[in-house]
């Protein structure tokens, strides 16, 4: 989370990727550094040696596509801003 908020500041689109299992500790951490609303992706923890590939590859795809609508989520609000 600490290279997330750093790059944020620095005007960087970026977002911070965290299991569910720590979700909570990713958002205090976030707090903790000034940033509660900090851009994070929580995405379950999976066993993918349980799944078949073309799963696997689905929802890598899935997680995929959520981090390119939040960065250019971000990327439209900088443009607002400026």
């Amino acid at each position: 989370m600490r290279d997330t908020v750093n790059m944020v500041r620095q005007g960087v689109p970026s977002i911070g990727l965290v299991h569910e299992p720590f979700e909570k500790l990713a958002r205090m951490q976030a707090a903790q550094l000034g940033m509660p609303d900090a851009p994070i992706l929580i995405y379950p923890q999976d066993l993918p040696s349980s799944d078949s590939p073309e799963l696997v590859q689905q929802k890598a795809q899935e997680v995929a596509m959520r981090v390119i609508d939040i960065v250019l989520s971000q990327r439209k609000q900088e443009g607002r801003a400026r």
